[in-house]
């Protein structure tokens, strides 16, 4: 038979069990103990190190906490971080979120900020929704900056309080810092000069005769430059004029080379020109001119008009204009058409092989 003392510590423990079992309705709620957000995140505007930033914290509530009412929530930097414990510089804001994010509710300018702890507190109002993510963004100027040196995973996080400071969520996360952040983009755009021809042939549409005037289908030269200065175009002929070596004979050309004043030519008497017309002046750019004697829409007559043909280059169209921003004398598109005229008389000598070659240059003019 047991003596009452051997049993006592048995019936105290058993005591104890029933005082707590009765008391546990009364016990603080299991929502007071802290679980990790469902996602959380801190994008720092910069990852340069010992840099100003700023940065966005995004977080989405437990479910296990849901029915907890937000206070608080406290950003935990790394210790290799600098904080500016004027609260008042920690200023918010909920613009330019991530796509299906919402505003933090609540959020406002930092209450405290404790560089020691490297922690900064703003309000918060309750996160009512575990499918929700919710985000805002504090200011880069005078508040906090990163590392001294490059190093990952430095270790952060972040925590939500009720209004008794208790922990509802908290995350740990971890930031990293690199020697720079940025990458600098280089280029270089060359100067650049297109010239091209729609053609290398060009015929009479039809056969010449001495009761009209004929002209060719006409060639088409079209410019692009970046030369501040715009183009230049010239011209110049191989016989100056229409030349058939089984007649022995060549079609002069007519006029004078630097009139200033394009030839209109005459059904019944002898001549051969290039006319020059200004198809497209492309916008934007420099302003083209059609040099005077080759101009041949400023006579009467233009199908019957164009310049004299010589055996140097002679200049037959321009592009001018001046440096700017953008230069003013650039061409994106410019295009000239050529064209030739003849009349011949009513003894020109007959061939199938008159002919001709005019060479077209041009250049930028940087």
């Amino acid at each position: 038979m047991h003596s009452w003392s051997q049993r006592l510590p048995y019936r105290v423990v058993v005591i104890v069990v029933l005082i707590l079992s009765a008391a546990a309705p009364f016990l603080p709620s299991s929502a007071d103990a802290a679980a990790q957000f469902q996602e959380a995140f801190l994008r720092l505007d910069r990852m340069k190190v010992n840099t100003a930033t700023g940065g966005m914290v995004c977080a989405k509530p437990s479910v296990v906490n849901l029915a907890s009412t937000e206070a608080h929530i406290m950003i935990t930097f790394p210790t290799t971080y600098t904080l500016n414990t004027t609260a008042a510089n920690w200023t918010v804001t909920t613009t330019n979120l991530p796509t299906g994010a919402t505003a933090w509710p609540g959020i406002a300018t930092a209450t405290a900020v404790n560089n020691g702890a490297h922690t900064a507190i703003f309000p918060s109002t309750d996160l009512a929704s575990s499918s929700t993510l919710y985000c805002f963004n504090f200011a880069a100027v005078s508040t906090a900056t990163t590392a001294v040196a490059a190093a990952n995973s430095q270790q952060a996080s972040i925590t939500t309080q009720d209004s008794g400071n208790a922990t509802i969520d908290q995350t740990p996360i971890a930031l990293a810092n690199n020697t720079d952040d940025t990458i600098v983009i280089t280029a270089v755009v060359p100067p650049s000069f297109i010239m091209t021809l729609s053609g290398y042939t060009d015929s009479f549409t039809t056969n010449l005769d001495p009761l009209s005037v004929v002209s060719t289908s006409g060639v088409t030269s079209t410019f692009i430059t970046n030369a501040k200065g715009g183009w230049i175009a010239w011209a110049k002929d191989l016989y100056q004029g229409l030349h058939s070596a089984a007649a022995s004979y060549t079609l002069p050309t007519t006029g004078t080379v630097g009139d200033s004043l394009s030839t209109q030519l005459v059904p019944g008497v002898e001549g051969f020109v290039m006319d020059v017309l200004l198809t497209t002046d492309a916008t934007d750019g420099c302003i083209v001119g059609i040099n005077a004697d080759y101009d041949g829409t400023t006579q009467a007559q233009p199908t019957r008009s164009g310049g004299t043909l010589a055996s140097t280059y002679q200049p037959i169209g321009s592009c001018t204009g001046t440096s700017g921003t953008p230069p003013t004398g650039t061409a994106n598109g410019d295009v000239i058409t050529m064209t030739e005229r003849a009349a011949i008389s009513g003894v020109t000598p007959a061939g199938t092989d008159y002919t001709d070659s005019i060479t077209v240059v041009g250049a930028g003019n940087f």
